[in-house]
Parts: C-alpha cells; sequence; structure tokens
C-alpha cells in the first residue's frame, strides 16, 4: 500500500479518488498473488486443483487486502474538510507504515528463533521495508 500512497498526490485525496486508488491496487495485488500461488501449486503438485486449494489461497493472501483498510478508511474521513488533504495523505502514509511495523513485530514473536534473534530479524525487516517505503514516498512526490 506503501507503493500507491507514495504515487498518491493531494489532488487525488481532494478528489476524492485515493481510497480508490489504495484499494484498486490491493486487489490487483492480491489477485496476482492468488494467480501465482495457484500456478505455483499447479506445477509443484502436477495435477488439478481444487476448491479447498483455490480457498486456501484466497486466504493465504487476504492480508493483502486487510493491508488496504486502514490507509483507506483514514483517505475516506479525510475527504470532508474537517482535515487538509496533505495532513490525511500524510496520516495515511503513516498508518502504512505503522501496519508495516506491526506485522514485523508480529513475525518477530512468532519466529521459532532463539533469545533476541527473532526480534532483531524483526528490526532489520521493518527497516528495510521503511527505508525503501520512504524512497517510495519521496519518489513518488
Amino acid at each position: 500500500m506503501i507503493a500507491a500512497l507514495g504515487v498518491t498526490t493531494v489532488a487525488d485525496v481532494e478528489l476524492g479518488y485515493s481510497a480508490e486508488l489504495v484499494f484498486g491496487v490491493g486487489a490487483a495485488t492480491w489477485i496476482a498473488h492468488l494467480y501465482a500461488e495457484l500456478l505455483g501449486r499447479q506445477v509443484i503438485e502436477g495435477q488439478p486443483l481444487w476448491r479447498a486449494d483455490v480457498r486456501d489461497a484466497m486466504v493465504d493472501g487476504s492480508p493483502i487486502l486487510l493491508t488496504t483498510v486502514l490507509p483507506a478508511i483514514v483517505l475516506i474521513v479525510g475527504r470532508g474538510d474537517a482535515v487538509s488533504a496533505k495532513t490525511t495523505l500524510g496520516c495515511a502514509i503513516g498508518v502504512a507504515f505503522a501496519q508495516l511495523a506491526g506485522i514485523c513485530v508480529f513475525a518477530a514473536r512468532a519466529s521459532p528463533r532463539v533469545g533476541h534473534e527473532g526480534w532483531i530479524v524483526g528490526a532489520v525487516t521493518a527497516s528495510i521495508g521503511i527505508a525503501v517505503g520512504i524512497a517510495v514516498v519521496v519518489l513518488g512526490h
């Protein structure tokens, strides 16, 4: 979602196109993930896929769709005149970065690594993701 927010302009927020852009990029990414996962399963297993395989792949990719919800809600709420479009866009980007950090914290906690190793991996992953995200936002604006 950071990629979608990186190319979203203040004018997009003012005109009300920003939430749709975020949802659209999330949906397109989810569909691409679904296609790739099903194709991969087909190649690896070498047999026809069943409805349960498709359902499992859809569920596996659901976090992609879920990450669009909070930034899009912020963008929808910002359509009113209570908050400026620039502030709204900044808040949506902040929410996306918070989600990225939260996912890394979750992964670190769920990691089977002993001691602080999981947290180190989570911190490094979050740092790389945030650095890439900042580059996307800076280059997109």
